[in-house]
């Protein structure tokens, strides 16, 4: 294949930078004031057409008024063991998107540390699991590891890191590495985790 020919304008700098965090503390500011101008009974429909309009806002409007968490989790914990029984001839083809997907439901109902650091570590141990016995592709693996590093540092901020390191640490021991492609898999995991461990503030002993 030839090179490409170079094109005869470049921009030496970006035109827009785009600050997403700076966008959303905009967005919030002009709700609240938006907010502060309506009427109760105004605020009262516009929830009402939320709750209606969208499935996001109805769930967790539904989750507000009646928080049955552990409903909740027993739902995203049979829908990751669908994603994790996904294996054809011992090559396990979980869909990462539905698996992170299933993990937001829980997560974006603001639940608390430990019901969203459960369903991490339940998912990490779950895939542990399934890489144990079966190939995995590698920007799966790679993947499953971003999430179990992630699971870490959200259970330090938690305040739960004592609840789930010893859980997520077993389950990566328990990686068998009598396979390549295990083998690699329980590197991957093994080296994951300890990074994840040395990048907390006070590193558990």
């Amino acid at each position: 294949m030839g090179m490409a020919q170079a094109v005869p304008i470049i921009f030496q700098q970006p035109l827009l930078t785009i600050d997403r965090k700076t966008t959303s503390q905009m967005s919030k500011t002009s709700l609240k004031k938006q907010h502060a101008l309506m009427e109760r009974s105004d605020m009262e429909q516009l929830i009402l057409e939320l709750y209606e309009a969208r499935k996001e806002a109805k769930e967790y409007l539904d989750f507000f008024v009646q928080p049955d968490i552990d409903a909740k989790l027993r739902r995203a914990r049979t829908a990751i063991d669908k994603e994790a029984a996904r294996v054809t001839r011992g090559r396990a083809r979980p869909r990462v998107t539905r698996v992170k997907r299933f993990i937001k439901d829980i997560t974006s109902l603001n639940p608390g540390a430990e019901p969203s650091c459960e369903i991490m570590t339940y998912t990490v141990e779950r895939f542990c699991a399934v890489g144990s016995a079966n190939w995995i592709k590698e920007s799966t693996a790679r993947s499953l590891a971003k999430l179990m590093a992630d699971t870490v540092k959200a259970a330090d901020l938690g305040g739960v890191l004592s609840l789930f390191l010893p859980r997520i640490t077993a389950a990566v021991e328990a990686i068998r590495a009598d396979k390549f492609y295990n083998s690699d898999f329980r590197e991957l995991m093994t080296e994951t985790l300890q990074d994840a461990i040395n990048s907390l503030t006070c590193a558990p002993e």
